[in-house]
């Protein structure tokens, strides 16, 4: 079972440059531990057409699909607005979060504004996922047709401990029949990818149901060989014979 997920970040700050965006990287990460597959990362600016736009066409084509951003109580976090429009649900006050809030506030030091309950509003049907490094909580709507649609802040510590601590355990029950691929990396130094490309092709390197991918940096190349856990024989076949064919370049401390 191929089970596909998207990836919708949310804020101007993004696409002008201003904040480093790596929810792709570590969302993509954490799903392949359980099998399942980031297909999209897409990112787009504070505008409600456009979030509502984006997330119906991932809804469309995926069955898991994450949103970031756009939770905070200021006027452009309006994540919240766009998806109440789109899903036709009311926007309520979340009362555990309010008082999170107020202990997460006194702690500081600060008064809790009325501005600051804005970040405890979610959808109605939603179900709030506790946020315990930040604010605002994220939310999980499941949708009629078995879709699922998770809203998380933004910050980058906030996103992870959501996704940490509510999301995957509710994904590893949820699609525990999935497992994840079988990897191994062999990793080299000294040479290029042209060069290695050339070692493999004039041996006619054809690895059977393997899929093969090349991260070159710094100097070094890995090489990343994974195929469903079914197929493990083929991974460790490969593995061995791209060690053979590479044995002058790998890297001893790998």
């Amino acid at each position: 079972m191929d089970i596909q997920a998207e990836l919708i970040s949310i804020g101007n700050e993004l696409l002008s440059g201003q904040t480093l965006n790596t929810h792709g990287r570590d969302l993509g990460e954490a799903l392949a531990t359980l099998g399942l597959r980031l297909s999209r990362d897409t990112t787009i600016p504070d505008e409600v057409p456009t979030i509502g736009s984006s997330v119906e066409e991932a809804l469309d084509r995926v069955n898991l699909v994450f949103v970031s951003g756009g939770l905070g109580p200021t006027v452009d976090d309006i994540t919240r607005d766009a998806l109440s429009e789109l899903f036709g649900q009311k926007i309520i006050v979340h009362q555990p979060t309010v008082e999170h809030l107020k202990g997460w506030y006194e702690q500081r030091g600060r008064a809790m504004t009325i501005a600051a309950t804005r970040q405890a509003q979610v959808l109605e049907r939603a179900t709030a996922l506790f946020n315990s490094v930040g604010a605002a909580p994220g939310q999980r709507l499941e949708l009629a047709d078995g879709k699922v649609l998770f809203v998380l802040p933004g910050p980058p510590n906030e996103f992870n401990a959501i996704l940490r601590e509510e999301i995957m355990p509710w994904l590893q029950v949820r699609y525990a029949d999935i497992k994840p691929d079988y990897v191994r990396y062999v990793r080299t130094k000294g040479i290029g990818e042209s060069d290695i490309v050339t070692i493999l092709e004039n041996d006619n390197f054809q690895p059977l149901e393997v899929d093969l991918g090349f991260y070159p940096g710094k100097g070094k190349v890995k090489i990343r060989v994974s195929a469903p856990a079914e197929n493990k024989a083929y991974v460790k076949e490969a593995e061995q014979t791209l060690r053979k064919l590479l044995a002058g370049h790998l890297d001893l401390f790998e």
